[in-house]
């Protein structure tokens, strides 16, 4: 889903769909079939978000379809896109210390999920905050917030020791670092919008023609890459360290 918000192109991601269908028609097993299949359910995101963004390579493809964006316009609704996605890398991150919670109790750390609990909490109380600040609230709905962060404070302390806050600190810059999901997702709208328009600037139907697929190949090559790594890099870095625990058994992805 991160790689479909980031691309949100139905075209590009029709392109890429088609590419992976192509590599598992030449080939049933092994690592190259294993990312085309990845590829495929990635790409099926690009084109769901694509179609909800009224994105078809770019704004003139979907003027051409008549395709009308069912939520908003990336290129233009940047702090939308941003407050979207710090929301919903608030709600990843609280979903990993929940998870870190499940996994402490398991093993019997109480202190562990304690210290995690408490954590979970200021975050909800720092996330009704900052809402605080984009829509206008009555003070009386403040205070109650406000309350609970003076008790979670020193439950912090209690439980995860002085660098606690620090462990505070960094999550607040994990759910930060979300909005790369915004900013990666304008690039690649107005990449595709510079390709359209160069394309449109040579004044001729062929030479326009083969512009605009060089410059939409090359989006679409960007667009397969930055997504994949930095869609990578939310889930290893910013989620999976939140409850992840090393050992185990191996975890063989795509095998019954």
């Amino acid at each position: 889903s991160f790689f479909g918000l980031m691309l949100g192109d139905a075209g590009h991601g029709l392109v890429l769909a088609t590419a992976a269908l192509l590599v598992l028609r030449c080939r049933r097993s092994g690592g190259l079939a294993d990312g085309a299949r990845i590829m495929l359910v990635s790409a099926g995101c690009a084109i769901l978000f694509g179609i909800l963004f009224g994105e078809f390579f770019g704004e003139a493809g979907a003027r051409a379809l008549h395709l009308e964006p069912l939520l908003l316009r990336r290129s233009r609704a940047i702090m939308p896109m941003l407050a979207f996605s710090l929301a919903l890398g608030g709600a990843h991150v609280v979903l990993g210390l929940a998870l870190g919670l499940v996994t402490a109790l398991r093993r019997h750390e109480r202190r562990e999920a304690a210290g995690r609990a408490v954590t979970i909490g200021l975050l909800l109380c720092l996330a009704a905050l900052a809402a605080t600040l984009v829509i206008p609230s009555p003070w009386l709905l403040s205070r109650p917030i406000l309350a609970t962060t003076g008790i979670l404070i020193p439950l912090l302390f209690l439980f995860g020791g002085f660098l606690a806050p620090l462990e505070l600190l960094k999550h607040v810059g994990n759910i930060i670092s979300y909005s790369r999901i915004m900013a990666i997702g304008l690039g690649s709208a107005l990449l595709a919008d510079a390709a359209n328009q160069i394309a449109g600037l040579s004044g001729d139907l062929v030479l326009g023609t083969v512009a605009a697929i060089v410059l939409h190949g090359v989006a679409i090559v960007l667009g397969a890459f930055a997504p994949t790594i930095h869609a990578l890099r939310l889930h290893f870095v910013e989620f999976f360290s939140k409850f992840v625990e090393h050992g185990g058994r191996g975890f063989h992805p795509l095998r019954k």
